[in-house]
Formats: C-alpha cells, structure tokens, sequence
C-alpha cells in the first residue's frame, strides 16, 4: 500500500519479511514478487531496498528492472524541462532498466521506432529493447532474466547504496486526482448512483482534448445505467481506449472510480462534473432540455432503407418520448427520441443531428440536413 517511488518503503521491508517468514514456515510457495511502483516513480530507491537490508538481501535477489515505454507519448516526457534539482522520471526508468518494453508500436511509423530506439540506446546502452503493442510479451522475457547489474546500477546512480541520500524529488505540479464512490464518507468528493454514459463519456473526451497535453494517465471503472457491465477505459495524453467489460458480479457494490494523473488538475471541477454525470432526474431534466424537439412536436425522420430514384427515406411524424431506453439496445445506450411515424409504427432516432431527424416540413428546405435541422 501507498507510493513506491521515492524514498526506501520501511513498510516493503516489512511486507518481504513477512512474505519470507511465510515461505520458510512452508505456509507459503512463490515463484516470485513482483513489484509494480508508479507511474511517476524512480527506480533506484526501490531496488535500493533490497541492498540496505540485510534480512531483505539474504532471502531474496533483484532479478531485473522491466521499463514500460510509450512509444506514442515517451518523446515528449523524455524531453520535458523540469526544475533544478528535479528528476525525470521518464529518464530515469530508461536508464535504470534491464529489460525495455517497447509498447505501443502499432500507434507510431517505422521511422517513429528507429528514432526512440536510437534515443533510448544513447540513455542506456545496455538494455535490450523488445518491441510490443498492448504489452504482449513472454513472461520469460520479464521473469527471471538475471538482468539487475549492481555496479552498473552504480555507475548510472553512484547513491545507490547511500541510505543518508535525499529523497527523490518530483515535479510538484504533476499531481493526481481520485474519484471515488467507494471511498469512506469523510474523504468522498463525488455522489454515489450510476452514470449517464453519453454525460460521462463526453466528460472524457473533454478533459482527453482540453487538457490532453497535461493528462498523464486516466483510468477507471464505471458504473453506467442500464449496463450490467463494467466500462473500463485508460487514457494517455489523447489517446483513449474503453469499452464495456466484465459483468457486476451479485452482491458487489456498483461505485465508480476515476484516477487522473496529469499537471494543474482542478479537483474540484473535476468532481462537480462528475457529479453532473450521474444519471439523476436532474441531470436527465438538463440533458433533455439541450434536445432539438420535445414530445408533441412534428418532425420529419429518415427511415431505414434507400430508394434509387427518391434517395433516402424520409417519413412524418411526432416525438413522443425523449431519452428513449429499450431492452435491444447497446449497454447504457439512451436515444433522444422515440417518434410515432404518420402510418402509426414507431421509430428510434439514435442522434440528434439533422442527418437523422429534422423539423416538419423541412426536409429538403435546404441540402445540408445540419442546416435543414438548425432552420425549423
């Protein structure tokens, strides 16, 4: 539990004690610890750790330093001008590593990989460099490798073994921001409930395109109505990815959590927009007031299918229901409107743009159905 990242962890010495106490009782059988730190972290109090400590060092050895490179984003960390006395850490794991994971390299040219490749040899020469995207490599690859080199850790960082050296310092303007539904009452910024997945998906892609130059990270688990399954979604700078995964298992509490990772992040804004996601009837009432038409009004659709001569379908009819929700639909897919067509069969307009559903009589006013849709 908490930060391993900056200063030896007496709480990690503690925890492989215990974890050698068990093994020897034969209460325990492993392979291996593996240790994940931050993403912010500098490796060498880490490994300093297993050197400073004598009952540490006899039970178990550092077997290698596995690095994780962006190869979309690691240029601009690798070249981030930090303060005096500041580490990069972007510079710091390369150059510490025994093993370097090349990932994401279906996001970035040929040319891309041959330039980081070159950049990330002339930070540490030593390291063999493995290409990968999503992160798919052996585990003989970063599983007992024999890979951790004392003194060349030296060379790279000559305090290494020095339990007097000042903690590492990071960038204080790179901070993180967790919402948290589950979190106890006292330390809860955000509301408890479900959320409206377009409201919260279009908070993403906000914050993604705002702020994307200084998100770091962003990740997390969502509860959405009218989903019996988790959406999960991680975020680099702008690049996203997310989509509905595994079910809500019976009995386990539907709370979201969000973690952002970036600089100037605005905890406040970010919790009250969370809060404004949530799929309460007030929220629902202000999501609805910003639709084109409201129930009653007339307006014309375009319907399935496409005639050669006419070009496409088009059929009158009125709104009858706003923030329309069936059971066929996608997980936590509402549509603003559910129109009954003038020959009395009913019709789901899935977005409210001009292409799709316009005012009365106005279809064909104007060739642009965006225009045709903003003019009734």
């Amino acid at each position: 539990n908490g930060c391993i990242c900056c200063t030896v962890r007496q709480d990690l010495i503690v925890v492989l004690k215990r974890i050698s106490e068990r093994v020897s009782s034969g209460k325990l059988n492993i392979d291996a610890v593996v240790i994940e730190t931050t993403g912010m972290a500098d490796p060498a109090p880490v490994a300093q750790t297993f050197f400073i400590d004598e009952s540490v060092q006899e039970c178990f050895r550092l077997d290698g330093i596995v690095t994780l490179v962006d190869a979309k984003h690691i240029e601009r960390h690798l070249d981030a001008v930090k303060p005096e006395g500041v580490v990069n850490e972007a510079v710091a794991q390369v150059a510490f590593a025994d093993r370097l994971l090349l990932n994401k390299t279906d996001l970035v040219t040929e040319a891309d990989l041959a330039r980081i490749e070159a950049r990330l040899r002339g930070i540490n020469a030593f390291a063999p460099i493995r290409r990968c995207s999503r992160g798919d490599v052996s585990v003989d690859s970063v599983l007992n490798i024999h890979g951790f080199d004392l003194q060349r850790a030296l060379q790279t960082n000559p305090q290494l073994l020095n339990p007097e050296n000042a903690p590492t310092q990071h960038d204080k303007t790179v901070t993180s921001v967790s919402l948290d539904q589950g979190a106890p009452r006292h330390m809860r910024t955000v509301q408890k409930g479900d959320l409206d997945f377009e409201l919260a998906t279009d908070f993403l892609e906000y914050i993604a395109e705002s702020q994307g130059e200084d998100i770091y990270r962003m990740k997390g688990v969502l509860a959405v109505a009218h989903s019996q399954q988790k959406y999960i979604y991680h975020a680099v700078h702008m690049t996203f990815s997310g989509g509905f995964e595994e079910a809500w298992q019976p009995g386990e509490p539907r709370e979201s959590k969000m973690v952002f990772i970036g600089k100037g992040l605005d905890e406040q804004f970010l919790a009250s927009t969370f809060n404004n996601c949530l799929a309460t009837p007030e929220n629902l009432t202000r999501k609805a007031s910003t639709l084109r038409f409201k129930p009653g009004d007339a307006v014309e659709c375009r319907t399935t299918g496409f005639d050669a001569e006419e070009g496409e379908r088009w059929a009158a009819g009125t709104v009858v229901e706003v923030l329309h929700r069936a059971d066929d639909m996608a997980p936590g897919e509402v549509a603003p409107y559910r129109v009954r067509l003038e020959d009395g069969s009913e019709l789901t307009v899935l977005t409210d743009e001009g292409s799709e559903i316009v005012g009365a009589n106005s279809h064909g006013d104007e060739e642009d159905g965006e225009e045709a849709g903003e003019g009734c």
